[in-house]
């Protein structure tokens, strides 16, 4: 491998995510998503997904590639744009850290980029199934003059878990086993009431996960922030109507409006 892995940044079921530089000792970081090559199809099948989506500044670009040795396993690695600004999430917990929410003017640009980068993946003919802030990544332009962030771009990340769409069709999951359907794909507070009940998941999951990300930026809580088990989350997502904030303005409430519209046909 031609990069030096640094440190980890972070974990998860499909392997390790590492900051990397050049070997070269050029200053542009990386980073990199690692598993074993017996543990890589995930991670092997994102990395052909993220090649697909090529193309919009709103989707993390993927630099390639490659197997190493280390410590005497194959290792597959990922190649990833670095996001020095962390997450959406992280960016959700400073504004709350600091008592302050942020501005709706900078949630309904920041939904812009999101909803740019969904409709770039659904072209594509792909269903992302885990839209959340933590698999956002926040890319801040910086003034280095006055030392100060002049702008933030979002971009949509982790396509582990998603799928390819077919046309006119949704995909159902069922358990062989037991012929009953099979749970939602993703994170289950960001799911939406048709994958919860009924397994279903097409392009309307990730505009049902958009809404409540437009949600927990505007208030800094989750939308589901109140419940005392998965049996009780389901429940919310599948029987109740989602709490729009009080104090948004009519074009913000139309918009999560239509982003919880129960019916996934018509969302």
């Amino acid at each position: 491998m031609y990069w030096k892995k640094l440190k980890a940044l972070g974990a998860g079921s499909y392997g390790t995510v590492f900051l990397a530089a050049p070997k070269d000792g050029s200053s542009t970081f990386v980073a990199v998503k690692s598993a074993e090559v017996k543990d890589s199809s995930s991670l092997s099948m994102e990395g052909r997904i993220l090649d697909a989506l090529k193309g919009s500044p709103y989707v993390v670009q993927c630099f390639g590639e490659d197997v190493s040795v280390e410590n005497g396993k194959h290792t597959y690695n990922l190649l990833l744009e670095y996001a020095v600004g962390g997450t959406l999430h992280d960016l959700i917990n400073i504004y709350s850290k600091a008592n302050t929410m942020v501005e709706e003017s900078e949630v309904a640009y920041y939904a812009f980029q999101l909803l740019t980068g969904i409709s770039h993946v659904h072209r594509k003919g792909f269903i992302h199934c885990d839209l959340k802030p933590s698999n956002i990544l926040v890319f801040p332009t910086v003034d280095d003059e006055y030392d100060s962030i002049v702008d933030v771009r979002l971009k949509l990340a982790d396509f582990g878990v998603s799928l390819r769409t077919v046309k006119n069709e949704t995909h159902t999951y069922w358990d062989r086993g037991s012929n009953k359907c099979c749970h939602h794909r993703g994170s289950l507070l960001y799911a939406s009431p048709e994958s919860v009940a009924h397994g279903i998941h097409g392009k309307a999951v990730d505009i049902w996960a958009l809404g409540c990300i437009v949600v927990e930026m505007i208030t800094g809580r989750r939308l589901w922030s109140c419940h005392k088990n998965s049996d009780d989350l389901d429940f919310k997502i599948t029987h109740e109507e989602p709490v729009i904030p009080s104090n948004v303005s009519n074009i913000c409430r139309e918009f999560l409006v239509k982003c919880f519209e129960k019916d996934h046909n018509w969302r």
